[in-house]
């Protein structure tokens, strides 16, 4: 049997060649119900998948009253899928058929599978209205192609399962037909009786019409020689052309006996008896479904997971936003927007400049466009009126303190708990789990030792596994509880080196749009106008340098782009690009690729080196941001070589984290190169280092291997450290921050620490306060009369959903911008690993639950938040001059 239905698939298959494949009857009636099977198991196991995928976000008991609704736009497109495979008279109608069944199966197929290997692998579904908008460079090819065995497994196990299953579910869909089709006829034979008197009237009335109209051609004057006055179909001519041609056991056919001989025939009772119990199944059955889905109540939430997979490449093309009302012009505290006029500096250089096209001049002299301010912001508290925090006082006061270069790292997939790896912590635990007695072997024990050194010392924090007090720390700052602006990588870079937040739209497109606030390399730029004298001994008056250095690739998502959009000059920009063209021809270089992403990050050491002594030599300050990769998935190491750092034998994931683990530990001692290179060129106490993620990494709580819209705060919780030279006692910051503090911070540490000229002073002191953030070298403010203080982040990719959470309280709230996905509300002080999320599709649903289980001040904190989210969404585009 099973080599049959093979042998069927195979024709089958061949049909999009010459149709030879479909000439056989019985090819055609063996390969039309394995195709059907097919496309039955494929779109049955995709919805089983949606569901479970978005259970949590329908109550279990509404879930099981309305669960088997939802899968009525699956049962009429298979039955549409029914129809294409049935034994049609003329070839080219079987071909057809034929042809429209496997491409749809075949797309369909690649769909669930490409759907189900990323679900498992990233904990996300795939958003199919974003399929055309990945770029189809080789770093994005190369990362959907680490996806490709699950998706050939996954199509592999379809393929398999249909080949056992045919012809089962070809016959249940038939016997549902044949059944309804009998009630159908029924229905009408007594209706068409009756109206056999006026069809007849209705053709002796306009015989003459139909009689010249179809005379005109020789086959109109055969047919109207045959045409017959209208009659009802018998009934038993119905069962008679519907008769089954199979080569298995239908579950509806009719033994081919007389009625005589079944009566006759005890075996024929039997098989009558359960044709009745399986005819009055399907009644019922379908009946009630078909009655339950119209007492369904209208919930947004029923109506998504009810969507087949057919319909999903369809479903929120539009990107119409989720969040109600949120292209209408409403205001928040009395304002519309925070986009005004911007203000006149009488210290700036003539000229336009990139990144203050704002303040650009019409030909009247008026400015020509509007500009943030954060005095218009209804959401903005700025703490640039409190003194500087006061460990830091009399640091920044010290002759011995100045900063010439400033160094910002911006570290690919970096969890907080391991930055550095420390007892107690969600990583740390796993490892212990791992083995057995929750003992960890002694040389393993060696290597978790030292795997983080460089981050105890740049945090201050002792990892807990060796004595204390072994570790000499910097000083500076340490923010313990740091959001990114971004989940997507070039989003959070823009978010730290722009100090704004990302654009609300799904991937690269903001150097495409009027990035609202002037960057960090704008900045210096437009300092350096100013104080351009490399001759001074003063390095307050030598000119700054941005540059922008990672030893990976930059095609990803048109990274090319934006980063000479941020302001950064393409002469200072290095990836492995500019690597590979440097040593085009060079011998002597022998840096070897860990994987297509590009060359490791220690690789640069001799750029860094160099960078250093130039701007020394040349007299120049030093602006560089470093973006690392080998943190990134697949978590490659150079030579492909790993150290046990958690045990394998516990099952799960163990292996990806352990690969994971390695690449932070190779990093770790790559921060330490860096630090060595600012000791031996002679800048370690000149040199302000900022270091953060890009995003966490939520490999640990749900297997996730990328932030795809993936809500769990891991994904959001990065370092943030900001190393001081001289040293200041290690100063924690616990408050809320987000990564876009880290302009306004730096711009607020070059002033107090006076390592800017006078002109340069002015300048600062009048774009400092235009930034949203606060800046982190003074307390933070978590709430004000007004409002709290909101923190958000645009997820990956950037159009879905916003994450947002304010500093006053412990609440997260996720905010679905398109109609696949959920409102998420969690409480961080006792759900610190957010194991039980509260979700749903609809916000008054939310809000019910959340009342139930955290109180009216919880809803309502969710109804404020609701509401800021609304007005900053909606201004978010404002800013960057895009309209969805």
């Amino acid at each position: 049997m099973l080599a049959s239905r093979a042998s069927g698939c195979l024709s089958f298959v061949c049909c999009a060649l010459p149709a030879r494949a479909l000439q056989s009857t019985l090819n055609w009636d063996i390969a039309r119900k394995f195709w059907f099977t097919f496309l039955f198991l494929t779109v049955i196991c995709a919805k089983l998948l949606h569901i479970y995928a978005h259970w949590d976000s329908v109550p279990l008991s509404k879930l099981i009253l309305w669960g088997s609704t939802f899968f009525l736009q699956d049962f009429f497109f298979l039955l549409a899928g029914y129809a294409l495979t049935q034994n049609f008279k003329w070839r080219i109608t079987r071909i057809l058929a034929g042809l429209v069944v496997v491409c749809t199966s075949l797309i369909l197929s690649v769909m669930a599978a490409a759907n189900t290997s990323f679900f498992f692998l990233t904990g996300a579904e795939i958003h199919w209205r974003q399929a055309g908008s990945f770029n189809a460079d080789p770093a994005a090819v190369n990362t959907l192609l680490t996806g490709l065995t699950g998706l050939v497994i996954v199509e592999t196990l379809l393929l398999v399962a249909s080949m056992f299953a045919s012809p089962y579910p070809f016959n249940g869909m038939e016997a549902i037909v044949v059944v309804w089709g009998r009630i159908a006829v029924a229905v009408w034979r007594p209706t068409s009786e009756a109206a056999k008197p006026t069809v007849e009237a209705l053709l002796v009335r306009y015989q003459p019409v139909i009689e010249r109209a179809l005379s005109r051609t020789a086959r109109g004057r055969e047919i109207f020689a045959n045409m017959k006055i209208y009659e009802p179909v018998a009934l038993s001519d119905y069962d008679e052309e519907d008769k089954i041609v199979s080569n298995s056991a239908p579950l509806l056919d009719e033994p081919a006996q007389d009625a005589q001989s079944i009566i006759m025939d005890q075996w024929g009772h039997g098989r009558a008896f359960k044709t009745a119990i399986k005819t009055a199944l399907i009644i019922v059955v379908t009946l009630f479904i078909l009655i339950l889905r119209c007492f369904r109540p209208a919930n947004e939430s029923y109506g998504f997971l009810s969507q087949t997979i057919f319909l999903s490449p369809f479903s929120g093309v539009d990107s119409q936003t989720k969040l109600a009302g949120i292209t209408e012009e409403r205001e928040l505290h009395g304002k519309l927007t925070a986009l005004t006029t911007p203000p006149k500096f009488d210290w700036f250089p003539e000229g336009n400049w990139p990144g203050f096209r704002d303040w650009e001049l019409s030909a009247d002299g008026e400015f020509e466009h509007k500009h943030y301010n954060s005095t218009e912001d209804p959401i903005h508290i700025s703490n640039l009126d409190l003194d500087v925090l006061e460990p830091l006082r009399a640091v920044l006061k010290s002759k011995d303190f100045k900063i010439k270069h400033v160094l910002v790292f911006k570290m690919e997939s970096t969890r907080f708990d391991v930055f550095p790896l420390r007892k107690g912590t969600y990583m740390h635990d796993r490892i212990l789990d791992s083995y057995e007695d929750r003992k960890i072997p002694q040389d393993v024990q060696k290597r978790l030792d030292n795997l983080t050194e460089t981050a105890e010392r740049l945090t201050g924090t002792e990892s807990g596994f060796r004595k204390n007090g072994t570790v000499k720390p910097y000083g500076g700052i340490y923010a313990t509880n740091s959001y990114t602006a971004g989940t997507f990588t070039l989003k959070s870079i823009e978010g730290t080196t722009c100090g704004l937040s990302p654009l609300v739209m799904d991937f690269n497109h903001e150097y495409e749009h009027h990035i609202y606030q002037p960057c960090m390399p704008h900045i210096l730029d437009v300092l350096s106008a100013s104080t351009n004298d490399s001759t001074s001994a003063d390095f307050t008056n030598w000119p700054w340098r941005p540059r922008f250095m990672q030893s990976i690739t930059d095609s990803y998502d048109h990274q090319d782009r934006l980063t000479p959009a941020l302001g950064f000059k393409p002469e200072n920009i290095l990836t492995v690009e500019s690597i590979d063209k440097e040593h085009v021809n060079d011998t002597s270089f022998h840096g070897e690729k860990f994987n297509f992403w590009g060359y490791p990050d220690h690789d640069l050491a001799s750029y860094f080196r160099d960078a250093i002594t130039h701007a020394e030599e040349n007299h120049e300050r030093l602006f560089i941001e470093h973006l690392t990769g080998l943190t990134h998935h697949p978590w490659d190491t150079p030579g492909k070589n790993y150290s046990e750092l958690i045990s394998s034998s516990w099952g799960g994931n163990n292996e990806d984290v352990n690969k994971y683990l390695n690449t932070i530990g190779i990093n770790d001692k790559w921060f330490g190169t860096v630090l060595d290179i600012l000791e031996e060129t002679g800048v370690a106490n000149e040199t302000l280092v900022i270091m953060t993620g890009d995003h966490g990494l939520s490999l640990l709580e749900d297997n996730s291997i990328t932030p795809y819209d993936n809500p769990h705060v891991a994904n959001f919780h990065v370092p943030l450290v900001i190393v001081i030279s001289p040293p200041p006692p290690p100063i924690q910051i616990n408050s809320s921050t987000s990564s876009i503090q880290i302009l306004p911070t730096i711009l607020d540490l070059l002033q107090q620490s006076e390592s800017v000229s006078q002109k340069s002073d002015k300048a600062i002191t009048s774009l400092l306060p235009l930034y949203e953030g606060q800046s982190l070298i003074r307390p933070i403010i978590a709430s004000n009369d007004q409002t709290r203080n909101w923190q958000f982040t645009v997820m990956n990719t950037g159009g879905s959903m916003v994450a947002m959470r304010s500093a006053s309280e412990p609440y997260r709230l996720i905010v679905p911008l398109v109609p696949e996905v959920e409102w998420r509300f969690t409480e961080i002080e006792s759900d610190p690993h957010e194991k039980k999320p509260m979700k749903s599709f609809d916000l008054e649903s939310l809000k019910s639950g959340v009342a139930m289980r955290h109180g009216s001040d919880a809803v309502q904190w969710l109804n404020e938040a609701a509401r800021a989210a609304q007005w900053w969404v909606s201004d978010n585009w404002r800013r960057y001059e895009y309209s969805p």
